[in-house]
């Protein structure tokens, strides 16, 4: 991907930044490879991201054994966030790092708004 690419998905990720709950995003490879990330500096990005590639990419694969062909969102609550994980395209995922006890509804919005602009910074 050229670095033009990379930079208009840095300021799609950076939309996102500014608003409340959210800590931090990040697009992936469904290998697990970093595109581009917005997360916190205390988190090891690429490690955090690789596992969340396989996290979608394991319930992708539960969902094909009970019929399922597309996974629309896995969402994942820990002690003090909660992580969204959702496919961009065949290729990318958006891994978003939200606070606990967002108000999903209107995240969701946003984060089907980037994804929108991500594709079209894809397929130029």
């Amino acid at each position: 991907m050229n670095s033009l690419k990379v930079q208009n998905l840095h300021k799609e990720l950076e939309k996102l930044e500014g608003i409340s709950d959210i800590v931090g995003t990040a697009l992936v490879n469904r290998n697990g490879l970093l595109i581009a990330s917005k997360l916190p500096r205390d988190i090891d990005d690429r490690k955090f991201c690789a596992m969340a590639a396989t996290m979608f990419g394991a319930i992708e694969t539960a969902a094909s054994t009970i019929g399922s062909k597309f996974v629309e969102n896995l969402t994942v609550e820990f002690n003090d966030f909660q992580l969204i994980i959702m496919g961009a395209d065949e290729q990318l995922i958006l891994v978003s790092l939200l606070n606990l006890n967002t108000n999903l509804g209107l995240i969701f919005i946003e984060i089907e708004e980037t994804i929108k602009n991500v594709k079209k910074i894809i397929n130029r």
